[in-house]
């Protein structure tokens, strides 16, 4: 798709980012009704509280493999 995308111009697109992701889901009935909407909403306030945790100690850096805030608080190895 990186480079045939040009022959799909209908074709919905994902999100570029986490906030963009959770609005998304946030908005997605499907979704709310597989899991309720006390879940999901749950879910994306956790989310979000973690997005801004990382926002407070740490930059994203597309030429790095990981940082040091994922590395703290997402690996559990």
């Amino acid at each position: 798709m990186y480079t045939d995308y040009k022959k799909y111009p209908n074709l919905p697109k994902l999100p570029n980012t986490l906030e963009d992701s959770l609005e998304m889901l946030n908005s997605n009935t499907v979704m709310k009704n597989a899991f309720g909407k006390n879940v999901l909403n749950s879910y994306i306030k956790l989310k979000k509280s973690e997005i801004e945790s990382f926002k407070l100690k740490d930059k994203f850096d597309k030429l790095k493999p990981i940082t040091k805030w994922e590395r703290s608080n997402t690996l559990d190895c």
